[in-house]
């Protein structure tokens, strides 16, 4: 049998590089609707959505197995 003791965990830098990541997506975010907002137009992603009239259809298929 092995003695796993000895070895160092991999789950805190996975966690560790992952809340990074999320963090670094917010302030790009923010980044991004603040210039937005500066510039006079709508904000992140319903930029598109904005002019929309109807919304997108839908599949009226259920999901592929």
């Amino acid at each position: 049998m092995y003695d796993n003791s000895e070895q160092r965990s991999a789950v805190l830098p996975l966690v560790l590089s992952t809340v990074g990541s999320v963090l670094v997506g917010l302030v790009v975010r923010r980044l991004r609707a603040d210039r937005a907002a500066a510039r006079g137009g709508p904000a992140g992603r319903g930029r598109r959505d904005a002019a929309r009239t109807r919304p997108a259809r839908r599949s009226t298929r259920g999901p592929v197995l």
